[in-house]
C-alpha cells in the first residue's frame, strides 16, 4: 500500500509538470492532479496505520513547510491590507505545495525513492525540451525573437521558461554523469545543451545571468572530473550561441546597463536625455517596484500586508509596490514580512546546505554524492533566477526541498544501521 501511495505522488508530480489537461481539455472535469494527490495521501494514511508508522517525517523540510503554512494562515487573517480571509489563489498555492513537500519527504524515505522522484521530474521535463526545440523550429516567438514557453503554468512565458531550464540543467548533467551506457550518456548531454540553446532563444537576461553564475561553479568541477564533457560543451556553445536570434543577442548586450538601472546606479539626467528603450525601461520599473516593496515591508515587518491583500489600500508613497514584484524574496516579504523572507531563504539554504551535507557524507557512494552536487547547483539557480521572478513557493523548489530533507534522513538512518552492525547489535 505504501508503494502505491508513492506511485500516486509520482503521478501527481507528472501531472504537475506536464499538465496534460491543457492539451486534452476533456481531462479538466476529472481533476486528475487533485485525485492523484488525494489517493496517494489516503493510501499513505492507511499504510501508516497498518504499519504503525508516523504519518510525517519531521525533517527540516517538513518543519519549514509547517511553519510556512502556519504563518501564511496568520498573514491571511492579520496582514495589514488583507481585507478578506476567504480562500484565495495564493493561500491555495502555499498550502498545496507545502503538503506536497511533506508527502515527498514522508514517502521518499530511501535513497532509491529520492532518486525516483528526481528521475520522474527528469523524464517529465523532456517534454519541455521537446516543446522548446519544436517552438524554436517553428519560430513561435514573442516580442521579437523571444521564445515562448510550452503550455505549462510554470513556463508559459520566456522568463519562466529560462528559469525552469536553468533549474533542471544540473539534473540532465547528473543523468549524463551517472548513465552506464554511452548512448544514454550522450543523449542526456545533448539534452543539457538543448536546455542551454532554449535559454538563449528565450532572450531572458535572467536566464543568461543564471547560466553564467552556475558556470562559475560548474567549470571547475567538470574541468576536474569530466574534462571531455566540458570540452564538448564548450565547443557546442561556440556554435550554438550564434544561432540565437539577433534581437536576443542585442538584448543580452543590455545586461550591464539593465543591471545599473535595476540597482538605481544609472545617471538619471543622462537617461532623460537619451531616453530608455523597452529593456532599460523594464529594468527601471522593476527597480522602482523593488524599492517601494521593500519600503512597504519595513512598514509591516511582522505579518506583511497579507497573502492576497487589497492593493487599493497600499499608500501612495509605495504606489509601485502593487501588482507583481519580480523578486521572489521581496514577494515573500510582501506577503509575510521578515518571516516570509526568512522562510524563503531557508528553503533555498536547505537545498544548498543539505546538498553539501550529502556530498560529504556519501563520498563512498558516487551516485548519491553527485546528487548532492546537483541539489547545490539547483539551489544556485533558485537563488539567482528567483531574484527576478514573481512567484515564491513554487512547487519545483518545494519538491527539491522535500527530496533533500528525505535524502539526509535516509543517509543518517543508513549510517546508524551500519554502526549497529559494527557494534553487533
Amino acid at each position: 500500500m505504501n508503494r502505491w501511495a508513492f506511485r500516486f505522488i509520482l503521478w501527481y508530480i507528472c501531472v504537475l509538470l506536464v499538465q496534460p489537461q491543457n492539451r486534452f481539455t476533456f481531462l479538466w472535469p476529472l481533476r486528475i492532479a487533485n485525485l492523484s494527490f488525494i489517493i496517494g495521501t489516503g493510501l499513505h494514511f492507511f499504510s501508516c496505520l497498518e504499519g504503525r508508522r508516523p504519518l510525517v517525517r519531521l525533517g527540516p523540510g517538513t518543519i519549514l513547510a509547517f511553519l510556512l503554512m502556519f504563518f501564511a494562515f496568520l498573514s491571511l487573517h492579520l496582514g495589514a491590507y488583507q481585507t478578506s480571509s476567504a480562500w484565495n489563489i495564493w493561500i491555495d498555492i502555499i498550502m498545496k505545495n507545502s503538503l506536497l513537500l511533506i508527502m515527498v519527504e514522508a514517502l521518499a524515505f530511501s535513497v532509491e525513492r529520492v532518486w525516483a522522484v528526481q528521475m520522474t521530474m527528469l523524464i517529465c521535463t523532456l517534454w519541455w525540451v521537446k516543446g522548446g526545440l519544436r517552438l524554436s523550429a517553428m519560430g513561435a516567438t514573442y516580442s521579437g525573437d523571444r521564445l515562448m514557453g510550452a503550455a505549462v503554468s510554470m513556463i508559459e512565458n520566456p522568463n519562466g521558461f529560462a528559469y525552469m531550464m536553468c533549474v533542471f540543467l544540473p539534473l540532465y548533467l547528473y543523468a549524463y554523469q551517472r548513465a552506464t551506457r554511452k548512448w544514454i550518456k550522450w543523449f542526456f548531454l545533448a539534452c543539457a545543451l538543448a536546455n542551454v540553446y532554449i535559454i538563449f532563444q528565450t532572450g531572458s537576461r535572467t536566464g543568461l545571468l543564471t547560466l553564467i553564475i552556475m558556470g562559475v561553479f560548474l567549470v571547475p568541477y567538470y574541468g576536474k572530473n569530466h574534462f571531455r564533457a566540458l570540452a564538448v560543451i564548450a565547443v557546442a556553445l561556440f556554435f550554438i550561441f550564434p544561432l540565437t536570434g539577433k534581437k536576443n543577442i542585442e538584448r543580452f548586450r543590455t545586461i550591464p546597463q539593465s543591471i545599473a538601472s535595476f540597482l538605481g546606479m544609472a545617471d538619471e539626467d543622462e537617461e532623460e536625455d537619451k531616453g530608455l528603450n523597452q529593456d532599460e525601461q523594464s529594468a527601471a520599473d522593476r527597480s522602482l517596484k523593488n524599492k517601494d516593496t521593500w519600503g512597504l515591508i519595513k512598514e509591516n515587518l511582522i505579518f506583511g500586508i497579507g497573502v492576497n491583500p487589497d492593493e487599493s489600500q497600499i499608500p501612495e508613497e509605495f504606489e509601485h509596490a502593487g501588482g507583481q514584484v519580480h523578486c521572489e524574496i521581496l514577494a515573500a516579504g510582501r506577503q509575510m514580512g521578515l518571516i516570509g523572507m526568512g522562510l524563503h531563504v531557508s528553503f533555498i539554504s536547505l537545498i544548498f546546505i543539505g546538498g553539501g551535507w550529502v556530498r560529504r557524507n556519501a563520498a563512498h557512494w558516487p551516485a548519491v554524492r553527485d546528487m548532492g552536487w546537483t541539489f547545490q547547483m539547483q539551489a544556485v539557480a533558485f537563488a539567482v533566477a528567483g531574484s527576478f521572478s514573481p512567484g515564491p513557493w513554487n512547487s519545483v523548489m518545494m519538491i527539491f526541498a522535500g527530496s533533500v530533507s528525505g535524502l539526509i534522513r535516509a543517509l543518517k538512518e543508513e549510517q546508524a544501521a551500519k554502526l549497529e552492525r559494527w557494534a553487533g547489535i
